[in-house]
């Protein structure tokens, strides 16, 4: 008798062999289990992000210079790479992740837009597309909304950030020094600038509109 067929035939062998593919079959399925919930745990805090988040994340790519035009495709691409690096995001600093990644996608949107050299006058188009419960108030928001959008465009990006998320986000500076990864004494200096950019480009925009009208 060979020794293969002395391996096949012998009890003992035979289950042995049972029992090693019975235990295999047990880890492939907590294996299983176990990938399934950690995928839909993944799922469930992609959701809830993009519940928690979506304003922020939508008024932050607007204020980062998006034109309205993209607005949703580069709202849709953030939570996208945050659905993909989801593991790797500390709930404590979601915020901070998302602003960053809004930073990287909204300039890479700016990119293509030179690219195409595409010339489009945003303030216009919000003003005439943006409906309120009446056409005064419609006018008025529109007017506000797309003069500083235009005053926030102007300002360099380094100092735009610090003064989105002082001024409008209401973020305090040891936040914005966490959400932008620089020193608390960076975020003081530059919001200091960025305030007095933003007063300049006021004075110079009210100059010209008082000019136009003469």
């Amino acid at each position: 008798m060979s020794i293969l067929h002395e391996s096949v035939t012998s009890p003992l062998d035979g289950r042995t062999a049972v029992t090693s593919h019975s235990s295999s079959d047990r880890r492939d399925g907590a294996r299983s289990s176990e990938e399934e919930t950690a995928g839909a745990s993944r799922r469930a805090r992609s959701e809830q992000l993009v519940r928690q988040h979506h304003t922020f994340v939508w008024r932050t790519v607007q204020r980062l210079g998006v034109r309205d035009a993209d607005v949703d495709d580069v709202v849709q691409e953030v939570f996208l790479v945050a659905a993909k690096n989801i593991d790797s995001i500390p709930r404590e600093h979601e915020k901070g992740y998302l602003f960053r990644t809004c930073a990287n996608v909204s300039a890479h949107a700016h990119r293509s837009l030179q690219r195409r050299r595409e010339v489009v006058d945003e303030a216009r188009l919000s003003a005439e597309v943006d409906a309120r419960p009446t056409p005064e108030q419609s006018a008025a928001t529109s007017q506000t909304r797309a003069r500083l959008q235009s005053l926030l465009d102007k300002m360099p990006e380094d100092f735009r950030n610090v003064f989105v998320l002082f001024e409008l986000e209401a973020m305090t500076m040891t936040e914005i020094a966490d959400v932008l990864s620089i020193p608390s004494g960076t975020v003081a200096s530059r919001l200091r600038r960025a305030r007095e950019l933003f007063m300049g480009l006021m004075a110079a925009e009210r100059q010209e509109r008082e000019g136009a009208s003469r």
